[in-house]
């Protein structure tokens, strides 16, 4: 736990050390500076470390964005992004064309006005590592989760913050539910997300998208157990990378 919050201290003082030498240089104001990470880290939250799962501890990132410039006032976005819209619309506010082909979202006019861009849909998508693992609709306060070895999960972070409590199949939550199945239908038909084809999830996200009563959860495979062997194979390679870095730094 010290190392990690060392780590966060040793990049808070960098940033510090950065955005002094940019003002220094007197070209703070005409400069993008994004400051956003990959993952997070549950640090003990439901009781696990690391990362890797769609609790917010773990999948929610910093997405700090400043651009003197352009953006003259602070404000928060609310609407869901994800690590795939970062790049069109970094490159749009730096008035850089990309070349289309990008699956992410042009949010630039979120932070550049305080319209939504034409056509908007305030949901975004993520998956944990794998081909067969979790899949996830989100918004701003839901995320709908589906996987091929557990029941989905509907987390409200309005009513439960700490995110505890399975809101799928709740009669109040019913049309949240219908709305986020069918986007991740919709995901899954357009992308090929391999999470899409477990028999499991397609039964979950019909019920979810068009059914009626209570929900009955299907059958489905166990979670295959890690190899022991692949296992031991990968930490030899982190030892070896380890051995070679602190050779070359020596």
């Amino acid at each position: 736990m010290a190392k990690y919050y060392g780590m966060v201290k040793c990049i808070d003082d960098r940033m510090g050390e950065l955005l002094a030498q940019l003002r220094e240089l007197e070209i703070f104001d005409n400069t993008v500076v994004v400051l956003t990470s990959d993952h997070g880290d549950l640090r003990g939250e439901h009781n696990r470390q690391n990362k890797g799962v769609p609790y917010e501890a773990s999948a929610k990132i910093p997405f700090l964005l400043q651009y003197p410039a352009k953006i003259k006032n602070p404000k928060v976005v609310n609407e869901a992004l994800t690590c795939i819209d970062f790049l069109p619309t970094v490159l749009k506010i730096m008035e850089v064309k990309t070349a289309g082909e990008e699956e992410g979202r042009d949010a630039s006019a979120l932070f550049l006005s305080d319209k939504t861009p034409t056509g908007w849909k305030d949901v975004g998508f993520m998956r944990g590592t794998g081909e067969k693992t979790w899949l996830a609709a989100v918004t701003d306060r839901y995320k709908l989760v589906v996987s091929p070895f557990a029941d989905p999960w509907l987390f409200d972070l309005e009513e439960d913050a700490d995110e505890m409590k399975n809101f799928f199949g709740s009669a109040p939550h019913r049309e949240t539910i219908r709305d986020l199945s069918r986007e991740l239908l919709a995901y899954g038909q357009k992308f090929g997300d391999p999470v899409m084809t477990s028999n499991a999830v397609q039964t979950d996200l019909k019920w979810g998208a068009e059914g009626e009563g209570a929900y009955s959860p299907p059958e489905r495979k166990a979670r295959p157990k890690p190899n022991p062997l692949r296992r031991k194979l990968e930490e030899g390679k982190k030892r070896q990378k380890r051995k070679k870095k602190n050779t070359a730094s020596s």
